[in-house]
């Protein structure tokens, strides 16, 4: 069961003993220690985390996307239609999820069911506000192995279709604790179910197309200033900020981060399916913490939970415009830094709780930059890309 990028049950297989030959992070002496031989590491000192350079992703052009396992890490190629596997082992290639049998439209979201599944959110197609042209997201369920030197497959064993919904763009999903998908819509502003048996149906969704029915804390805006992300000129293309960019759920509390609204909100998961009309159950909706003064535009993503601690109340979230990564107290509201460099997040945009690949220890959060604000592809701003190879996937390990 999904939970923020993996699961309880996924809590056991982690404090299992797993193989030999894994890499260590030792937070206390900053070393790396692979077998016998000892390195030190580019590590970033913040207070709440120490950060590194976990591997290059010199496999994908823009990645996005991260989810793993003990044995395997996941990361996505969008613009490639690719999905690909590291070893946890050596951090080599592995292999690739296969593609469905159309192919994947958009892959960039990834989340692990267990240590032996994975779930993708194929968005099935790029954001269109204007002229609107709606996409059909697909979830994608598979099993796989490649533990201990095994050599790694995977099975396509489920496939999600959101047909009949009225989605714009989907930037994320998560799983509920009864097994229920929800998706997520960053242009209409809804949020879409698909039930246990795969019955599409909708959540909270405006009841029009019309601009004045929209849901204010979950629509897009149609305008955008152009801001600065590491002194360089930004704006997201189509000159537009997303509405809902990033989804996480615990304890029957779904929380959603709105890049248009500027905050992140909260809503019970038991309104989305009570007796009144879809639009009306948006008067739930409830802000849990606005964006901070000063941040002109603010998008999260990756929004997760640490799975591995229930009672931990810190939602983890990307903050790919200020190239950091943040915690936000689900309680209260509270902001604070979990980590920040230049470097190792260059634009984030994906996060995930992996456990430790020995079984032992803390699990580590892994963040996934694209580097996004700096190709034209996807900055409006620029005339001309100023990419910083290689990408990078980063290692976080919480002091607390």
């Amino acid at each position: 069961m999904i939970r923020g990028g993996a699961t309880i049950g996924f809590l056991a297989a982690a404090l299992a003993f797993g193989c030999g030959g894994s890499e260590g992070f030792d937070a206390e002496g900053f070393e790396e220690n692979t077998g016998t031989a000892s390195s030190a590491l580019q590590v970033e000192h913040t207070p709440l985390a120490v950060s590194r350079e976990y591997m290059p992703l010199d496999d994908v052009f823009f990645p996005a996307g991260v989810a793993g396992s003990r044995k395997v890490l996941f990361v996505g190629s969008p613009f490639e239609g690719r999905v690909v596997a590291y070893s946890r082992r050596d951090k080599e290639l592995i292999g690739e999820l296969p593609p469905p049998e159309n192919g994947f439209v958009l892959p960039f979201i990834m989340k692990s069911a267990d240590d032996s599944r994975v779930a993708v959110l194929d968005a099935g197609g790029f954001p269109s506000p204007n002229p609107f042209i709606p996409a059909t997201p697909i979830i994608y369920e598979y099993e796989y192995t490649g533990d201990c030197g095994d050599e790694f497959s995977a099975e396509l064993v489920r496939r999600i279709p959101f047909d009949g919904a009225q989605i714009g763009f989907s930037e994320d999903a998560t799983l509920l604790d009864d097994g229920r998908y929800v998706v997520s819509d960053a242009i209409l502003g809804g949020i879409w179910i698909a039930e246990q048996d795969g019955t599409i149906v909708p959540g909270i969704v405006p009841e029009t197309l019309a601009a004045e029915d929209g849901i204010p804390e979950m629509r897009f805006c149609e305008t955008m200033p152009v801001v600065e992300v590491g002194g360089i000129p930004f704006l997201f293309s189509g000159a537009t900020i997303p509405g809902i960019t990033a989804i996480a759920e615990r304890d029957g509390m779904l929380y959603f981060a709105s890049g248009c609204a500027g905050a992140v909100f909260k809503v019970p998961v038991s309104v989305l399916s009570d007796d009144r009309q879809p639009w009306e159950r948006a008067a739930d909706i409830e802000m849990l913490s606005p964006k901070p003064a000063g941040v002109v535009v603010e998008e999260l993503l990756g929004l997760t939970f640490n799975p591995f601690a229930p009672n931990d109340p810190w939602i983890y979230a990307a903050d790919p415009l200020q190239l950091q990564v943040i915690r936000i107290n689900s309680h209260t509201g509270q902001r604070e830094v979990v980590a920040d460099d230049p470097r190792l997040f260059n634009f984030p945009s994906s996060l995930a709780f992996v456990p430790q690949s020995s079984g032992r220890g803390r699990p580590s959060l892994f963040a996934v930059s694209n580097q996004q604000h700096r190709t034209v592809i996807l900055n409006g701003a620029i005339s001309e890309d100023v990419l910083e190879p290689p990408y990078l996937m980063t290692e976080m390990r919480l002091r607390h």
